[in-house]
């Protein structure tokens, strides 16, 4: 995922309602940082290929790329390789 969609998926965290879903926040972070809906259909795609691959939800495959951002792996190609 790119920095910009991390970005935008660190917005929908922050601005996420008490047990709202996930993909209706990133809607709403989405549309604050000038986003069309297509950005938010592809953003959201990628998370459920990304959840579906892993077997995990897609908020745990959020907080994941989340904290591979924080560790500086902004891309999420090394989260296999115990290497990095």
């Amino acid at each position: 995922m790119d920095k910009e969609r991390l970005e935008v998926l660190r917005e929908a965290q922050r601005i996420r309602q008490r047990k709202e879903d996930l993909e209706r926040a990133i809607g709403r972070a989405a549309r604050k940082s000038g986003h069309d809906f297509q950005y938010y259909v592809a953003m959201v795609s990628e998370l459920r290929e990304l959840a579906a691959s892993k077997g995990v939800s897609m908020d745990q495959v959020a907080e994941g790329l989340l904290m591979e951002k924080d560790g500086g792996d902004d891309e999420g190609r090394h989260q296999d390789d115990p290497g990095h």
